[in-house]
């Protein structure tokens, strides 16, 4: 299930089996990140969600740098687990994600996805500036010009921004289509020109 779907349930009190039967699904990663200094950890578990019962759990530890080389080892962990048969192609998407990440861009979007999911003109406004400065730290940071796109769509949003979609669909498609043009599968740009 897509992050955008999942998102829905960050801060529910709706029970896992209950989310679970909403999304159609039998199991649910679920993960904590922690920062201190230059490094991350990554703890996670993955449930049967029926059962809510704990199938396997995992600790990771990285420097900053190193945080795509840590989310791919833990998704092939968890497809490892699950006995999910990953693809060609999609070892070879994992593959071409193991670059260094530029510490200053993988923060400044981080923050832009805080700011994005309060949904408010003005929290859009401050993640919009932190996407933006990823882009300047790393111009080729897919993910940062999926998160713009992201919040130009929301902008023109009835009850959420205070733009027209007139003035804000342009914008949104032509930061997705540049995260496309960096990495093609990249979901988050997808959904915004799909939209």
């Amino acid at each position: 299930i897509s992050r955008t779907s999942a998102m829905h349930y960050k801060e529910t009190a709706k029970r896992l089996p209950e989310i679970a039967q909403e999304l159609k699904v039998d199991a649910i990663v679920e993960g904590s990140v922690l920062r201190s200094g230059d490094r991350v950890r990554i703890a996670v578990r993955l449930i049967h969600a029926p059962t809510e019962q704990h199938l396997w759990a995992g600790s990771y530890e990285r420097d900053l740098r190193d945080v795509l080389d840590l989310q791919r080892e833990v998704a092939q962990t968890i497809a490892q687990e699950i006995e999910i048969k990953v693809t060609p192609a999609e070892q070879a998407r994992l593959a071409r994600a193991r670059r260094p990440v530029n510490r200053k861009a993988y923060l400044d979007y981080l923050k832009g996805h805080h700011y994005r999911n309060k949904r408010t003109q003005e929290s859009l406004n401050k993640a919009v500036e932190h996407f933006q400065s990823a882009m300047e730290e790393d111009p080729t940071y897919a993910p940062a010009y999926a998160g713009l796109s992201e919040c130009y769509g929301l902008m023109g949003t009835v009850g959420i921004g205070r733009k027209s979609p007139r003035e804000t669909r342009p914008l949104a498609v032509a930061a997705a289509r540049k995260a496309l043009q960096i990495d093609e599968e990249l979901a988050e740009a997808q959904a915004v020109i799909a939209s």
